[in-house]
């Protein structure tokens, strides 16, 4: 849920110091990666950026942080709708779909990377409150990105405290603007013309002198004393008078402040004190006064230390130490209203649709009853993906309560571990275990069973995620055995698609035996079950393993089952995946037709949904299945589309369509992006443990390495696949490579047959030569022998040629040859035209076949 004011710059009404000596250093933050504002509360850290910012020509991005976004989901959502609000072109729903697609949180800030470089332009992101932010999670990212910030880019914190972020590395690295308490202080001169402007008071040299001792330039204790000075004679007696600490002055000065009020504004502002933000409405509600909007109008025209947090003024807040002042004199005067006041704020805004701040006021007022109710209404939105959000709230309530309504304590063990709460939730699920053993204090026996049961459902979900199956097989059989139906957590994490990240943690990705073993046995608990969407997931799974084993009817048959649950129960994500494999089944099996129909029916089915991350599955695969086929239509409008970089930030969940852009690159002769490309993308495979797509991008390294004409460790790359693969008995990775792969098997082949090569790892001969059996012949055309084609080039374009096959690009080969680009394309038109080719991997691929090198 993205609260619109978060996202409001704030702006005072009144004139203020310009304070320059300030400004130019914000404004040199636009040559550094982070500007760092760093100040106790009171000294003007919001009104100075506030006040920058509207000096700039360029939008800023905003977010005003509060303690509810230290959820990782809240805290990122925030931030890129803050980015889309200021700059329209930023692709936001490119970045959002990575939120759910890798629960880590990395692959959506490696996709925040990509989007803020496709906008060339200077653009500001200011973080207000920072220190707000305490969650390791969301301090992780906020690293990764500032290592990672395009230049364009910078990063404004205003913070009570230095986070936990690289600060030393950034300063070494001359990429950091600092900002403290020190520099914030007014100066004398800031000093004079502050109470001129905010006070209509001319001070001499010797009150300025005063004045900066006893404040020592604090903005908020400057501020006080001007708003005190209208009701005294002699204004400079009473800052004459200041001592002690900030706090005692900030109180001396609110007493002077509150003082002067009426009884019903004070009382207005002593109630009100209790809200993170207002307007008239809520204001009357809690306060039971009528004129509250008005008053609300008065407090901002007398720059009362409110705070407008939208263009329209509707909303406000108060100054933080303001605040923390009223709040405190509200619990001294009247304690007992504290209770009532949170009560009244929470019904007015559950009623009204707030219902998340309405938590916060009746969990303040320790009424769980009231919480617990609407938390269980809320908890199918939240688990879709503020699982930190949920656990915060589950863990304020007794687990007395909770223990009375286990599906409740469930979600909370549930949500503290996927919010990262390991510890926790295996304590919590301890407890809960040694209570039901006790039975010192016994639930009926429909909710105790209700309660064991989700404890192995809870332990099955988590050995699964964890990627521990064979546990995983053990507690689902406890689970089912206890609760037959099956039906405990069906949607939850799920989009409005049905997408769930758990539907993309493959048992067959770790290990092909481990998968024939474990989906087997998980199919058989959970088949019966009412959770279909995860025996989708399962079919899926085991549908992966027989298509890489090359047992097509048995993979299609897998995928079908999927499909059709998807379909029946309008899930697009799941019958989307399926989908796609039926056309890759079909596709291999040479039924374009069957293929091309069901492509058709998902654009149709995606393009009503505007889903964005199943459309990119589409047409990453179209683009596939055109390099299959040497198609360049559906492969140059991926790639538009897509806009896929080599230099990109690699999200997680995005290896595969990586892998694709790294295959195309080679195909179109940028060999040097392309080997970049795959070997990050081999590193990140062997980081994260994917040994599928580890065997697959060392297939086409070593495709890479062919082209580039180092065969020697082409082949090294090509056994290490090999070696990787065969235990597991991989297939389809190699054969669905087609002819370039073919002929590379062959060298090897012969490499170890005539005793050139002798092997680094133990590659039985008759895998090889199974796997090249797979792949079709390499087609030959009649009447072009090897002396016609080479008769057919000239001297030059056989030059060009071989320089091509060493892997050099168009520009280096002019150089090279000491000839013009141009002229370099005319010769490799003509090699194309020749070689009856179209592209330079063909080119490649048919001087191979005639043995022209």
């Amino acid at each position: 849920m993205i609260i619109a004011t978060k996202l409001h710059i704030p702006r005072s009404r009144s004139s203020l110091v310009v304070r320059s000596r300030l400004t130019r250093r914000l404004h040199e933050g636009l040559d550094r990666t982070l500007t760092l504002i760093s100040a106790p509360a009171g000294y003007g850290k919001t009104t100075l950026l506030g006040e920058w910012v509207m000096t700039l020509e360029n939008p800023v991005a905003w977010v005003s942080l509060d303690q509810g976004d230290n959820d990782r989901t809240r805290f990122w959502a925030h931030t890129i709708a803050a980015l889309k609000q200021a700059y329209p072109s930023f692709d936001q729903q490119d970045v959002l779909r990575h939120a759910a697609e890798d629960p880590s949180g990395v692959s959506l800030i490696a996709a925040l990377i990509n989007g803020l470089h496709r906008i060339s332009h200077t653009m500001v992101l200011v973080w207000d409150d920072f220190h707000h932010i305490e969650e390791t999670s969301i301090l992780q990212g906020v690293t990764y990105l500032l290592e990672r910030l395009p230049l364009h880019v910078h990063l404004y914190l205003a913070s009570r405290n230095s986070p936990a972020l690289p600060l030393s590395r950034l300063r070494a690295e001359n990429r950091l603007i600092s900002l403290e308490a020190s520099d914030l202080r007014f100066v004398p001169d800031e000093t004079t013309e502050f109470f001129a402007k905010c006070g209509g008071i001319q001070l001499s040299n010797e009150d300025v002198a005063t004045v900066q001792k006893k404040t020592e330039g604090w903005a908020v204790a400057m501020r006080l004393a001007v708003l005190s000075m209208h009701e005294h004679t002699d204004p400079v007696s009473l800052i004459r008078k200041m001592a002690g600490t900030e706090r005692d002055i900030s109180d001396y000065f609110f007493d002077e402040v509150l003082a002067r009020q009426s009884a019903t504004m004070q009382q207005f502002l002593l109630y009100t004190s209790i809200l993170d933000r207002m307007k008239g409405e809520l204001c009357q509600a809690v306060t039971g006064i009528a004129e509250s909007h008005a008053y609300l109008q008065q407090l901002d025209k007398e720059s009362l230390f409110l705070v407008a947090l939208d263009e329209w003024r509707e909303w406000y807040r108060y100054h933080h130490l303001f605040r923390q002042f009223l709040t405190a004199q509200l619990k001294m005067r009247e304690p007992r209203q504290w209770q009532t006041l949170h009560m009244t704020a929470g019904k007015w805004l559950e009623e009204n649709g707030y219902p998340h701040e309405a938590v916060d006021h009746y969990l303040a007022a320790a009424d769980y009853e009231h919480a617990l109710s609407l938390i269980e209404v809320m908890t199918p939105e939240l688990m879709t993906n503020e699982w930190t959000t949920l656990c915060k709230w589950l863990n304020a309530i007794p687990d007395t309560l909770l223990f009375a309504r286990p599906m409740m304590l469930l979600t909370k063990l549930a949500s503290q571990y996927l919010s990262g709460h390991v510890e926790a939730a295996t304590d919590g699920y301890w407890q809960a275990v040694r209570r039901l053993e006790e039975d010192t204090d016994p639930l009926p026996p429909e909710e105790a069973e209700t309660l064991q049961a989700g404890l192995a459902f809870l332990a099955a979900f988590r050995t699964f995620l964890d990627r521990d199956f064979e546990y995983a097989v053990q507690f689902s059989h406890e689970y089912v055995e206890k609760h037959p139906e099956g039906d405990f957590f069906i949607e939850f994490g799920s989009d409005v698609d049905g997408y769930h990240p758990v539907w993309d943690i493959y048992v067959s990705d770790d290990s092909l035996r481990l998968a024939e073993q474990v989906l087997t046995s998980l199919l058989s608990i959970w088949s019966e079950t009412r959770n279909v969407y995860f025996v989708a997931h399962l079919y899926i799974d085991l549908g992966k393993m027989q298509y890489e084993r090359n047992r097509l009817v048995e993979a299609e048959k897998l995928m079908r089952q999927a499909y059709d649950i998807g379909r029946l129960h309008d899930h697009r994500s799941l019958a989307t995946i399926a989908a796609l494999w039926l056309a890759r089944i079909a596709t291999v099996q040479g039924d374009e037709a069957t293929s091309k129909h069901i492509l058709r029916e998902l654009t149709q089915l995606t393009s009503k949904t505007a889903n964005s991350r199943l459309s990119g599955k589409i047409a990453s695969f179209r683009a596939m299945l055109g390099r299959m086929h040497r198609e360049e239509k559906p492969v140059r409008q991926w790639l538009r589309k897509s806009r896929l970089r080599f230099r990109d930030e690699i999200p997680v969940s995005m290896i595969k369509e990586y892998d694709l852009l790294a295959s195309i690159l080679a195909e179109q002769g940028k060999m040097e992006e392309a080997a970049a490309l795959t070997e990050r993308l081999l590193q990140l495979s062997i980081e994260e443990g994917r040994q599928s797509d580890r065997i697959r991008l060392l297939v086409h390294k070593s495709m890479i390495l062919s082209l580039q004409g180092k065969i020697s460790d082409s082949m090294d790359v090509l056994e290490e696949a090999l070696a990787l693969a065969r235990p597991e008995g991989y297939i389809r990775t190699f054969v669905d490579e087609g002819a370039s792969l073919g002929q590379l098997l062959d060298q090897y082949i012969r490499l170890r047959q005539n005793q050139l090569r002798r092997p680094s790892h133990k590659v039985p001969l008759s895998y090889v030569k199974r796997l090249r059996r797979l792949i079709p012949l390499a087609e030959r055309e009649a009447g072009t022998p090897h002396d016609r084609t080479l008769a057919a080039l000239t001297a030059r374009e056989q030059s060009v040629l071989r320089l091509m096959e060493t892997g050099m690009s168009n520009k280096e080969i002019a150089l090279k040859l000491n000839v013009s680009l141009a002229t370099v394309k005319t010769h490799i038109n003509n090699i194309y035209c020749k070689l009856q080719s179209k592209n330079r991997l063909q080119a490649l691929e048919r001087a191979r076949t005639l043995q022209l090198f």
